[in-house]
């Protein structure tokens, strides 16, 4: 993806269901990434067809947004954006001819824009309900590859949480009904070179956990998700990122992962105070970090600073940061400086991890961060949605509707190939068990076939 687009794409995060198929228990929430936010799906075992002929029902949004849709409750999420006048976002080819205006700083559209959520029936398609989030001018701008509805809502089936941070609002709504149950204006802060906002929320059961890394006022928050009371607020001394927050579940406990500008930390979701933090980074993230229950591994690249990897093991505290010339510690697995992800988050799975980047496929030990192959994607173009796996396969979606099956495997093994056509840049769901990918003009279900 760099080239040359990604001398400034690359640091947003453009992105960003319940069901037995993904192994989670009801109620578990599901987001960017999936039930565990981690983009593994396990239990996902079937092959994906060819192409999108086999699809059981489409549907075009009105509006735009780069949001993933989210499945929950038998239905399908979508947010978008729309206004009497918007444009269809660019691709990475026309994004990078616009490129010159917003490295110089851009302005936001005078019209008001709507944000919207509708719930689609996760059988057939049909709408359900459509609620309006917000409505009013916006205050940031976005660059043409962006959308004001790119961070992907989460929902544990009842409530559907949703996050724009182009225009502030964090929005709970009931996911039977499609009504406000609460809402939270966080305001709205200038993302770095007017490319607009992307990290998207994160639930466990009882809080909704909002990243809000800006060039000035940045902060982390919880929410109840009963009530939206705001339940804390971390200050955070950083600047523009796009990224995620995961929410770790590891041998030891669960936290509250941010990747953020220069800085790697780790929050309590409970009160919110820092647990460990890692600093020998440089500029801002746009991918969101990868993990099990052993490690997690933070990795980015960008045009200004050499890639970067950190290996964080579970159940430390404090500063983890390294000294001198160390390489390694007791909480630090390994630290590497080598080319990493550009838009798309990385996925770690069977002691393997899969990084995305331009049109190759990199597998490395995740225990050593040993490179163990690096594959170009034959016919791939620019990627930006997250790597995922699903059974024994891992799945890579370019820009231009193909998606790449390889095997989970220390050797490349290319196991299928499949071409849906129009342009992706937001990560497909599978935790229905069906394949939901969301083009700029349409969202398709494909069903998955016996292997």
């Amino acid at each position: 993806m760099f080239q040359p687009l990604k001398l400034a794409i690359s640091t947003f995060a453009v992105f960003g269901s319940l069901g037995a198929s993904a192994g989670a228990e009801p109620g578990t929430p599901n987001g960017f990434r999936g039930p565990m936010g981690n983009g593994v799906y396990p239990n996902v075992t079937q092959a994906i067809p060819a192409d999108a002929k086999v699809a059981e029902w489409r549907h075009k949004p009105t509006g735009f947004g780069w949001a993933a849709p989210v499945s929950g409750g038998g239905k399908v999420f979508l947010m978008a954006a729309n206004a009497e006048k918007i444009s269809k976002p660019a691709d990475f080819a026309k994004g990078t001819r616009d490129l010159g205006m917003f490295m110089g700083g851009s302005k936001p559209p005078k019209e008001p824009h709507s944000w919207i959520l509708t719930a689609l029936d996760g059988a057939n398609g049909q709408p359900v309900w459509t609620t309006k989030l917000f409505e009013g001018v916006p205050k940031i701008a976005h660059h043409s590859s962006n959308t004001y509805a790119t961070e992907t809502p989460v929902t544990d089936g009842q409530r559907v949480c949703c996050w724009a941070g182009s225009c502030g609002q964090l929005v709970c709504v009931d996911a039977q009904t499609g009504k406000i149950l609460w809402r939270q204006d966080l305001g709205v802060e200038p993302r770095a070179t007017g490319f607009g906002s992307g990290s998207s929320p994160a639930m466990d059961g009882e809080r909704v956990y909002v990243q809000c890394d800006a060039e000035k006022n940045s902060f982390v928050a919880a929410f109840s998700l009963e009530t939206g009371k705001e339940l804390w607020r971390q200050n955070r001394k950083v600047k523009t990122s796009w990224s995620t927050p995961l929410v770790w579940k590891n041998q030891k406990r669960t936290e509250l992962v941010l990747c953020g500008d220069g800085l790697l930390s780790s929050y309590d979701p409970a009160t919110g105070k820092e647990l460990w933090r890692y600093t020998a980074l440089s500029g801002g993230f746009a991918t969101s970090p990868a993990a099990d229950e052993n490690l997690l591994i933070a990795c980015k690249s960008d045009p200004f600073n050499p890639g970067q990897y950190v290996a964080v093991r579970p159940g430390f505290d404090g500063d983890l940061t390294l000294k001198g010339k160390e390489l390694a510690s007791a909480a630090i697995a390994w630290v590497k400086k080598e080319k990493g992800p550009g838009l798309g988050s990385p996925v770690l799975s069977k002691g393997r991890l899969f990084v995305s980047s331009d049109q190759f496929l990199t597998c490395l030990d995740a225990s050593t961060g040993t490179q163990l192959w690096k594959e170009r994607l034959p016919g791939a173009k620019s990627v930006a949605a997250s790597v995922w796996v699903q059974g024994d396969s891992v799945c890579v979606l370019d820009e231009g509707g193909k998606l790449f099956r390889v095997a989970n495997e220390p050797v490349f093994k290319l196991l299928g190939k499949s071409d849906f056509g129009d342009t992706h840049w937001s990560t497909p769901d599978l935790s229905s068990g069906k394949l939901l990918l969301r083009g700029v003009d349409e969202v398709l279900s494909i069903p998955l076939k016996s292997n």
